[in-house]
């Protein structure tokens, strides 16, 4: 249920960006030590905010010790992770020289990080976190219980709930995140938080909270870039008409706003074929399209699958019964072009073509259809 990141990547030489702007790059260095011996361990980076696309960045474990280099052009959002046994939380690195600990015991942590950023601006913003945080474990303490409690088969009325406080819990860390960010400018931790969010789709608040970073971070290099992912995103926000895809179904026929004129409500529901959460969910799916399929709802299902997977793709939608219409953007270009980079992530639509919900739940969905169809 918590927010993780997925990330990213490291430059070589000097290049120009894809919106104009310089990047001069530095080189870094990290002294790791880390309580395993021997593994391999990698460094990721968020790959669009850095010149070369390179996702990460790998290094060899001997006698409990590692070291990681490379060059960027500014303090970058990273996340660690050792062989198939630990991921930690994300943290920052700077240019320069620095020191790392990593506890496998520790998992989705952040490590003993020793830099400039880290040991000034990060117990700071951890005690301006510490309430929310507290809100945020007792919650998923909660959900935990619940499972336990209806042997993971939550009923609808509980799972409505408890996405009720889930939304409630994250508008009000992105609150915290923004009044941070007022008080604290030059917070590259904040920086890179936000960053890290907008990965999960656009909010409003997101605008706000980059508007009252300095000048120094928001014409950075990936300042320029999250200025102009927020200006993709933004046409995604509830009231917005849904963007046109460039994505086509098993006809090789383009998706047309026109379907969204047959139904009072559409879902669009971005998955692909190997995503758990997004298959459990089809069954769900498939009740609400039988039983409203003929009273004004329909849904609109866009795969992200790579070329690659094509096969998979299809096989899902047999084995899974979508009978509704199935689009395909492969290789997510045009869902990554609007920062749609978790997933399942669904969009409610009118029959004018307007977002009036985002990311629905199931038992919420099947209240509306109930109430208004």
């Amino acid at each position: 249920m918590k927010k993780w990141s997925i990330l990213f990547l490291i430059l070589f030489g000097c290049l120009i960006n894809p919106i104009g702007i310089n990047a001069q790059n530095t080189d870094f260095k990290i002294d790791g030590t880390i309580n395993v011996d021997s593994g391999k361990i990698y460094l990721h980076f968020y790959s669009d905010y850095l010149p070369d696309k390179t996702s990460k960045i790998t290094s060899e474990i001997k006698n409990r010790r590692f070291t990681l280099s490379g060059v960027i052009p500014e303090s970058q959002g990273v996340f660690i992770a050792v062989d198939n046994n630990y991921v930690s939380a994300d943290f920052v690195i700077d240019p320069g020289v620095q020191s790392i600990s990593i506890n496998i015991d520790a998992p989705r942590e952040v490590p003993v990080s020793e830099n400039r950023t880290m040991l000034e601006e990060y117990p700071d913003y951890i005690a301006f976190y510490k309430e929310i945080n507290a809100k945020k474990e007792l919650f998923y303490q909660k959900i935990d219980s619940l499972h336990k409690f209806y042997n993971n088969n939550l009923p609808e009325s509980i799972s409505l709930m408890l996405s009720e406080e889930q939304k409630a819990l994250y508008s009000a860390s992105d609150s915290t995140l923004l009044k941070y960010a007022e008080t604290n400018p030059n917070s590259k931790i904040a920086f890179w938080n936000l960053i890290r969010l907008i990965n999960w789709g656009y909010e409003p608040i997101f605008d706000s909270i980059y508007d009252a970073f300095s000048e120094t971070l928001r014409n950075g290099y990936a300042g320029k870039i999250l200025y102009s992912k927020l200006q993709s995103s933004r046409q995604l926000s509830i009231g917005q008409i849904f963007p046109l895809f460039n994505c086509q179904n098993t006809n090789n026929e383009n998706l047309s706003s026109h379907i969204f004129q047959k139904n009072k409500f559409t879902l669009v529901d971005f998955w692909f074929s190997r995503c758990g959460p997004c298959l459990v969910q089809f069954s769900r799916m498939r009740d609400l399209y039988q039983q409203y399929s003929d009273k004004g709802f329909g849904i609109v299902g866009i795969s992200v699958d790579h070329i690659k997977d094509e096969k998979d793709w299809e096989d899902v939608i047999i084995k899974e019964k979508l009978v509704w219409k199935q689009y395909w953007d492969k290789n997510g270009i045009e869902s990554k072009r609007f920062s749609i980079s978790a997933f399942p992530t669904n969009f409610l639509i009118d029959n004018t073509g307007k977002i009036i919900d985002k990311n629905i739940s199931m038992e919420a969905l099947g209240e509306l259809l109930n109430s208004s169809l």
